[in-house]
């Protein structure tokens, strides 16, 4: 796989700056490595006409959009999401339509007030069956992570289809 999109799907997954020893510990790449990616990701960014840049702070680097770009972006960028409950709704995703009570089994009790969270933004519903609760991610959810997708099939391809880049496994 190419070095620098592993670094810059990881400088994007990251959503904060990083450091190159940050890149080292996530990839598993040399500092040399990264520091040639990193610089050919930084040159890409701005020979392109895009609002997005990779900006070096420091030691620390960042995908970020433009500053001329700030103020549109930020209409969007009101949701906040914890991480926990972000990896609750990828793991609802990826499992969907899943038992509340399996998603017991997977995160504990956790999953409640996760559920609760991505229930009022939107993001996920909920439908009673049988003992338990079934989960599926709704529209929004594909429209906020911006997933090739027109139904929760495709959503569920999608995120096994990027597992499978990511570890070299073919999905089951």
């Amino acid at each position: 796989m190419n070095s620098e999109r592993i670094i810059e799907a990881e400088l994007f997954s990251a959503a904060r700056p990083v450091t190159v020893t940050d890149l080292q510990t996530a990839s598993g790449f040399d500092a040399r490595t990264i520091r040639s990616a990193l610089k050919k990701l930084i040159d890409e960014y701005n020979e392109s006409d895009r609002a997005i840049e990779i900006a070096k702070m420091g030691p620390l680097y960042a995908m970020q959009v433009k500053k001329e770009f700030s103020k549109e972006a930020g209409r969007l960028a009101n949701l906040k999401i914890p991480k926990d409950v972000l990896k609750t709704a990828s793991l609802i995703a990826y499992y969907q339509p899943v038992l509340q009570s399996k998603m017991f089994d997977l995160i504990g009790n956790r999953i409640y007030d996760d559920v609760k969270q991505l229930i009022d933004l939107g993001l996920v519903k909920a439908k009673p069956k049988r003992k338990s609760v079934e989960l599926t991610t709704t529209k929004k959810f594909i429209e906020t992570f911006g997933i090739d997708a027109r139904s929760r099939g495709e959503v569920k391809a999608w995120f096994e289809e990027r597992i499978s880049k990511m570890t070299g496994r073919t999905p089951r």
